[in-house]
């Protein structure tokens, strides 16, 4: 049991929320109810994954959120237009892609911050998904686009069979392949990486790619769920995908990531969400729940680095002594 703490940290928080909003109503621990976190959970997770790899370089995507509006109107608008389904879906995600090669580029080539960088993406993006979609919603009735978040292969939603064919995916590339390794490495020492001869430029700007991709990928899902594009869609959700990774243990500051935690943080998440849904709790007290939630996680691993060099500084004086 300690060992699986030490793995997965979030297990005993996300057990003492479950257990409250089991007490504090009825309706929350029901199949259809549980289902529902799952699969909301899904669609945080899958960008949050891509998001781990930023973070555990040692940076992060704010554009992500603008990324999710402009994925979905261009999907919205191309099946308006008569376009195939795989069409649609393949200009989504190739507006994510494009996307995020432009924060990629404009980090590594022209040495912009990437907080600068990806910031002026964000109100970018934002400004060209609210002129192509002319501030109207671009309202659809696709069943095929509806099957990416209402499908049921073999019974199961199909939000949470794609989350778990992506959490596989990630786990395998961060702990099996040289390129999670790189990632690390680029985090915990991105001179050092470059001085050992890491493709360092190439490596950052796969990672913004993935994310932007991520970001359309989550766009396609939302307009799924709605039915529409929308250039106000999206508003906030960089600080979900960063928060479900933080949480998750991932090192805000890069060298260290987590894949199966970053998948427990978006399931946390929805679990408090729902449950103060069900409580019938204002919209905007979720919003400060997630923001609380990221403070005590930037907070506890403050506290934990300053216990490590507490311990580690009479080791070294001991040892020069």
């Amino acid at each position: 049991m300690t060992a699986l703490l030490r793995r997965a940290p979030l297990v005993l928080p996300l057990l003492t929320v479950v257990i409250v909003l089991a007490v504090a109503t009825d309706s929350f621990l029901t199949g259809g109810n549980i289902e529902n976190v799952l699969v909301a959970a899904g669609i945080v997770a899958l960008p949050g994954l891509a998001m781990t790899f930023c973070l555990a370089m040692g940076e992060f995507d704010l554009s992500i959120g603008s990324t999710v509006s402009l994925a979905g109107v261009v999907c919205c608008s191309a099946l308006i237009a008569g376009q195939p389904l795989a069409v649609a879906l393949a200009l989504a995600l190739g507006v994510g892609a494009v996307i995020g090669l432009a924060n990629g580029l404009v980090v590594t080539k022209l040495g912009v911050t990437p907080f600068i960088a990806t910031l002026a993406t964000l109100v970018i993006v934002r400004g060209v998904s609210l002129a192509y979609s002319g501030g109207h919603d671009q309202i659809i009735s696709s069943a095929g686009l509806k099957y990416l978040v209402g499908g049921r292969p073999l019974g199961v939603p199909m939000p949470i069979v794609l989350v778990v064919a992506a959490t596989a995916a990630a786990w395998w590339a961060m702990n099996r392949t040289r390129f999670g390794r790189w990632v690390c490495a680029i985090g915990s020492n991105r001179e050092a990486a470059r001085v050992s001869g890491l493709p360092v430029d190439r490596i950052r700007i796969a990672v913004y790619v993935l994310v932007g991709t991520a970001g359309g990928a989550w766009g396609l899902l939302i307009s799924s769920q709605l039915q529409k594009g929308n250039g106000q869609l999206g508003l906030g959700f960089e600080l979900d995908a960063i928060t479900v990774v933080v949480i998750g243990g991932t090192a805000l500051l890069g060298g260290r990531a987590s894949i199966v935690g970053t998948v427990l943080g978006a399931v946390l998440i929805e679990t408090i969400r729902n449950g103060l849904n069900l409580l019938n709790t204002p919209p905007a007290y979720q919003r400060i729940s997630v923001g609380l939630l990221l403070i005590a996680a930037l907070a506890l691993k403050g506290l934990r680095r300053a216990d490590a060099t507490a311990i580690a500084t009479p080791a070294r004086e001991a040892a020069t002594s």
